[in-house]
């Protein structure tokens, strides 16, 4: 379990740890003791800055706003019905998910929470 959150935690902001990786090879770039390793660790940054500006780009995108939704939709469908239907209601009972999907339950609730979260911080 642990393991699975810190995969998670690895995966959160790739565009941060491009960033980082970006500031590293600036920072070798300066050091560099020959031109051919400065010119080397240019072309790394301007390959991490190519890299960097698609992951922006597709994060963006409708398409993937569009996946994301449909991904969450069976979920939120899941807990509204257990939640309104078996709980407030008691006009029913729905079989448990197994271990495995509420681990994706709960990444999939996590991810909202978390971007919501950090779009905000951002505002």
């Amino acid at each position: 379990m642990l393991g699975l959150f810190t995969s998670l935690l690895g995966l959160a902001d790739p565009i941060s740890r491009i960033a980082g990786k970006i500031a590293d090879a600036r920072i070798a770039s300066i050091q560099a003791s020959t031109d051919k390793e400065r010119i080397e660790q240019e072309e790394r940054v301007k390959a991490l800055e190519a890299r960097r500006d698609v992951l922006k780009a597709e994060s963006d995108g409708r398409v993937n706003g569009i996946i994301r939704a449909l991904l969450a939709a069976p979920i939120v469908v899941f807990l509204w019905k257990v939640i309104i239907w078996d709980k407030v209601l008691a006009l029913g009972t729905t079989d448990d998910l197994s271990e495995n999907l509420w681990y994706v339950t709960m990444m999939v609730l996590g991810f909202y929470y978390v971007h919501w979260t950090v779009g905000r911080l951002k505002r």
